[in-house]
């Protein structure tokens, strides 16, 4: 039968010696060596005035009365047993997954900014103003010992486990892997579905949810595109929540509908401007809002901001009105007090859309 280690903080404290699992060469745009090669000669420091700050984050008492204050003005919600706030924070520009288009140098200007100090220090500050939750992959606590934040920076922060493969057979060992590392939901990937369904397997969909049931959290489903997500409600199935791209495709970036294909982002991208580019991850927005009017669990919205095409005013206020109830958003450090007070703008101004709250 299927556990869940009741000693995750012990756990925990060893996973930065564990090897790394070379399971995630399917992703859309770079694999996990390619990550790694790339930050083994940058420094884990950070300098000047920001040492100060790093002194400040890793010392501060998130049961302090100030802070406290803070927290309480994000708004929440449940996912199963959990309260999740609004505001999520992604994991991409933790990988160094810039979704850059073709800005070549983004990709090292994000490793040479994104330390392992700094990525505490973003933690911390997400707690501090009420972001309570994030998405991880189980390498990120490779790449940056992420096992220190709970353990030597007093953070509290949950975590949704983004179980990134499209081996079925490896999959349960993968999700218990991650709830190992604890933690407190999971989720199909999205890449895994919307690969699973286009190429003609979506029983693999069907399995993966039925033994992520087994464990005792709540569990998701993923998808770029819009057909995996419409066929797991004519399936019946009822996850705890859904994780579903939501962008509007007003932008410059945005390729035209005609030339959008179902597979596009697991190809190589087009130097054509009408085509694919590591530009595009919600292709039928319109139909999306529309099936989810009807859904009736919670749904993470991710990409809200087409990787950084949409501003955040924009975007955040265009997913709520849609129907999202949480919004999945990659920041870096200096961003987060903004989002923070965008969401909460977002959330209050969404309060007469038609799809109710989750």
């Amino acid at each position: 039968m299927p556990h869940r280690h009741t000693n995750r903080r012990g756990f925990l404290g060893t996973v930065g010696a564990l090897p790394v699992l070379g399971m995630v060469a399917e992703s859309p745009s770079h694999g996990v060596a390619a990550e790694q090669a790339e930050l083994k000669s940058h420094s884990a420091a950070v300098h000047g005035s920001d040492r100060q700050e790093s002194a400040r984050l890793k010392a501060l008492d998130l049961n302090g009365p100030d802070v406290a204050d803070k927290r309480k003005q994000m708004p929440v919600g449940r996912i199963g047993s959990l309260s999740v706030s609004r505001l999520i924070s992604g994991s991409n520009l933790i990988s160094m997954n810039m979704h850059a288009r073709d800005l070549a140098y983004m990709r090292t200007l994000a490793a040479r900014y994104n330390t392992e100090e700094r990525i505490f220090m973003t933690l911390k500050k997400c707690e501090e103003f009420g972001v309570n939750t994030i998405v991880l992959k189980n390498h990120n606590f490779r790449q940056f010992h992420l096992s220190k934040y709970w353990t030597e920076w007093g953070g509290r922060m949950q975590w949704i486990a983004d179980v990134i493969t499209t081996d079925i057979i490896q999959y349960e060992r993968l999700v218990a892997e991650h709830l190992d590392l604890g933690a407190s939901a999971v989720y199909l990937w999205g890449g895994a579905c919307d690969i699973w369904y286009y190429q003609k397997e979506p029983g693999n969909i069907i399995k993966a949810f039925e033994i992520m049931k087994r464990y005792q959290v709540p569990v998701g489903i993923g998808a770029h595109r819009f057909e995996p997500i419409a066929f797991c409600v004519r399936e019946g199935l009822v996850p705890d929540f859904y994780f579903k791209t939501l962008h509007h495709d007003r932008y410059w970036s945005a390729h035209p509908p005609e030339n959008r294909r179902d597979l596009e982002m697991y190809e190589p991208n087009s130097d054509d401007h009408g085509y694919y580019h590591d530009n595009l991850f919600c292709d039928r927005p319109e139909a999306t809002v529309a099936l989810m009017q009807e859904v009736k669990v919670p749904w993470i919205a991710f990409k809200v901001l087409a990787a950084g095409a949409i501003s955040p005013a924009d975007g955040f206020q265009y997913a709520f009105d849609g129907g999202a109830d949480f919004l999945c958003v990659g920041m870096f450090d200096f961003q987060i007090e903004e989002d923070v007070e965008l969401i909460r703008r977002s959330f209050a101004a969404a309060q007469t859309r038609r799809r109710p709250w989750g």
